[in-house]
């Protein structure tokens, strides 16, 4: 009883970094903190606890982890209590200690249910707190969450960890390996979403067309699929990050035939050279190719993200060409560029060839130039045309535009729609696209 005290009233700030699969660990953290009485915060200023959820994926995000730490660090006091959690963690473990002695608590990326525990302890013991393990847990639909999305839509992880081991990625070692949620615990969830007014589920997972065959089970994820559709109040279903060697082409069917599943496939390419795609450890580019060409046979108006990776090692001009040329006649809807990140612990660190930092922007940047031209051109068509609207953020009083997006944008990551009426936050309106803002956005009326 002592220790429920000590916990109960404490201010919990937390700072999430990273994926929207951390997005989902940090709501957790707050629900399930929310529930044992603590008060959230957005001041860390003001908090007694601290905690960051940090990302490690890449360099880039690492970088942008130290930084946010080193800040709350610069303006913490000495009662306040600071815990680190997540891929940085995972990754550095102890050193994360020498790098950051004002740390209190370090949990790795499958440790975050035992927060409560943990801050527990901190307030009983003098002593840093180091809690990272093998990445093995799951959750569930019984394990309290605080979503932090706008009202309309939410994230819905339907699987932990990933089994692929592409040659570049560190997220087996962080994460674990792939593990499906139990189908009737996510619908669990989505109905318990659908119950706080959520439109819009986006179902994510590092590899959402691996979904169920963990389980042997090959059509899991359109069955999931069917039985979210079920949910009356749902209007939109979206999925991202589509793996093409795991990709059922009976998805596709099922999207044509659907009025909720979003016409929109978000499938990470990386590449379009074969001799890449290989030391990548991806599959022949043939495949993808295969998916979209159903995909746009099928239904036509269906909106195509990915995203690819320069300066892989090895990369010469003519790959790069390649690519640049496939990105060009594809005529992507949205395209993300990473610019390869040496890793250690994965089998690409080891490769010779690397590509200099300079080549690789210089190749960044003239995808994203080609890119933007095409998106533009994608965007034009639909001036005149009719959506529906799903309200993210109202507009304040005419002085500043509200912001929402529709099915072929996934909120927070392509453009948005921007519109001067007072609708409000989680709401869908009917809307004209009337103009193009700084090319990615549409305004409507």
């Amino acid at each position: 009883m002592g220790q429920e005290k000590m916990i109960k009233g404490k201010k919990v700030a937390l700072i999430s970094l990273g994926c929207p699969k951390n997005l989902v660990d940090s709501e957790i953290i707050l629900g399930k903190l929310g529930q044992a009485g603590c008060i959230l915060t957005s001041s860390y200023q003001i908090s007694d606890i601290i905690i960051i959820n940090t990302c490690s994926f890449i360099n880039e995000a690492r970088k942008e982890s130290y930084e946010v730490i080193s800040k709350v660090i610069r303006h913490k006091s000495s009662g306040q209590k600071l815990i680190v959690c997540g891929c940085l963690p995972q990754l550095e473990k102890r050193k994360l200690f020498y790098k950051f002695p004002q740390i209190n608590a370090l949990l790795g990326s499958g440790d975050f249910y035992k927060i409560e525990e943990i801050i527990k302890k901190l307030f009983t013991t003098s002593n840093r707190i180091f809690s990272i393990s093998t990445p093995e847990f799951i959750y569930t639909s019984d394990y309290p969450r605080f979503v932090s999305t706008p009202p309309g839509y939410a994230y819905l992880k339907i699987a932990e960890g990933c089994s692929n081991r592409c040659s570049y990625c560190l997220i087996p070692y962080l994460r674990g390996k792939f593990r499906s949620r139990n189908t009737e615990d996510v619908i669990r969830e989505a109905k318990n979403l659908a119950s706080m007014g959520i439109k819009e589920i986006i179902l994510i997972a590092q590899d959402t067309t691996y979904y169920g065959q963990d389980r042997k089970e090959k059509s899991y994820l359109l069955s999931l699929l069917e039985k979210l559709e079920k949910i009356d109040s749902i209007k939109w279903i979206r999925l991202l990050y589509l793996h093409p060697l795991h990709f059922n082409f009976k998805l596709i069917n099922l999207m044509q035939n659907s009025s909720k599943i979003c016409r929109y496939l978000d499938i990470p390419i990386q590449h379009t050279h074969n001799e890449i795609l290989k030391l990548m450890g991806r599959p022949p580019f043939e495949l993808v190719e295969k998916i979209i060409d159903r995909a746009r046979e099928k239904i036509p108006e269906i909106v195509i993200r990915t995203t690819v990776m320069v300066g892989f090692p090895g990369e010469k001009p003519y790959h790069f060409n390649k690519l640049l040329s496939d990105v060009e006649r594809l005529e992507f809807d949205w395209l993300g560029v990473f610019t390869y990140s040496p890793e250690k612990g994965t089998p690409a660190f080891s490769l010779p060839c690397r590509v200099s930092s300079q080549v690789k922007n210089k190749r960044k940047e003239e995808i994203l130039q080609l890119q933007k031209s095409i998106t533009l051109k994608k965007n034009l068509k639909r001036v005149g045309e009719n959506y529906d609207v799903l309200v993210d953020i109202p507009s304040n009083s005419h002085l500043k535009e509200g912001e929402g997006h529709s099915w072929f944008q996934t909120p927070e990551i392509d453009g948005k729609i921007l519109f001067r009426e007072n609708y409000p936050a989680g709401s869908i309106f009917r809307g004209k696209v009337v103009s193009i803002k700084d090319t990615y956005d549409l305004c409507v009326k």
